[in-house]
């Protein structure tokens, strides 16, 4: 790992002199973006965390070019197409990319992980593939929820979607009822989707908040603290909580 870390680090800096920015080291310079592109899917949080920030020096400095990026993430890309190849890493890999690279993506990508969630509300038929080990019946929906936040803004595409989907993982946890919950690592994954489009976010609960599964979702999110925007939302909309609580 230290010698990856340490690989990283010096292409890293070699990349950032002069004379390798020239048209004649354009081949060699895509070939050291790509290992930084690759690096960052890989399970050890030391070379993660130093290829991230390799990459991130990288755009800061230059414009990449479209096929660069495009033939950098197909690898990436390729294994989300594949429900069975999902990992955390793979995952916590492309919330990385997107933190650095939202404008790349579309919301192609999220119906696409949309539609691997769903996979995951049905346990059954998952553990008939094989493919999954123990924990990841909740860590890979949780790492699929948590890139929502990361994805150009459509609330009106995604929201019912991904609350509904949350209830229905929430419900094949141990101690589920049929009033919901009250927390869950699902809901703490949705939380800053909720938090970036908290006047949707509300308006959208405050309409279902007789429903007890509903009102207990919202209540829990207002609570924690990276729900702050959704509870400030709240807070402005006083008039239309009074009027979903008694009408």
């Amino acid at each position: 790992v230290r010698v990856r870390v340490v690989s990283i680090e010096t292409l890293s800096a070699a990349i950032a002199l002069e004379p390798l920015k020239s048209q004649a080291h354009l081949e060699l310079r895509n070939r050291i973006i790509a290992c930084f592109f690759r690096s960052v899917t890989l399970r050890a949080e030391e070379v993660v965390s130093v290829a991230r920030d390799a990459l991130a020096a990288v755009i800061s400095q230059q414009k990449l070019q479209k096929d660069l990026l495009q033939s950098s993430l197909r690898p990436i890309l390729l294994n989300l197409a594949d429900y069975r190849k999902l990992s955390v890493p793979l995952l916590h890999g492309l919330s990385r990319l997107l933190s650095l690279l939202s404008n790349f993506f579309n919301l192609t990508l999220g119906e696409k992980l949309l539609e691997h969630l769903r996979r995951w509300t049905d346990p059954d038929a998952l553990s008939k593939t094989k493919t999954f080990k123990p924990g990841d019946e909740v860590k890979i929906p949780s790492a699929i929820l948590a890139l929502f936040h990361l994805l150009p803004p459509a609330p009106d595409k995604f929201l019912n979607a991904l609350v509904s989907m949350t209830m229905d993982l929430e419900t094949n946890m141990p101690g589920s009822s049929s009033m919901g919950r009250y927390w869950s690592p699902f809901r703490a994954a949705l939380v800053p989707y909720l938090a970036r489009h908290a006047a949707e976010s509300v308006t959208y609960f405050l309409k279902r908040v007789s429903d007890p599964r509903f009102f207990r979702m919202l209540l829990s999110v207002v609570k924690c603290d990276e729900g702050a925007p959704v509870r400030e939302q709240l807070a402005a909309q006083s008039p239309l909580l009074t009027a979903s609580t008694f009408d």
